[in-house]
């Protein structure tokens, strides 16, 4: 799902590049990785509060023949989220960390 919001906005800021706005290829690459870690936090907070809801059991769930819920009912999408959630936090990590790549200035010692 974020690699159409990656590409999309990548290719937003390639259109910038060369406008009135100046900025380098190496800013708009920055402000694109920006982007997406501001969205894959708001991303972040929705899956953690749909944890929130699958696993303290504020849904009634209905079956459709009228017999109750199964036992642990939601415990599965709970796993699903949660996992989710952890592709989320290390998507966060890595963007960050090409951004921080990007922010440093090169190694004066490469050859």
């Amino acid at each position: 799902m974020t690699e159409n919001v990656v590409s999309f906005e990548e290719k937003r800021l390639e259109l910038l590049a060369g406008t009135i706005f100046g900025r380098s290829a190496e800013e708009l690459n920055a402000a694109a990785i920006r982007s997406n870690i501001e969205f894959a936090r708001n991303e972040l907070k929705l899956v953690q509060s749909y944890i929130d809801l699958a696993y303290g059991a504020e849904i009634a769930i209905t079956m459709i023949d009228g017999s109750g819920p199964p036992p642990q009912g939601l415990a599965h999408l709970g796993n699903v989220l949660s996992n989710y959630e952890q592709v989320l936090f290390d998507q966060i990590a890595s963007l960050e960390h090409q951004l921080e790549m990007l922010d440093s200035p090169p190694d004066e010692d490469e050859d």
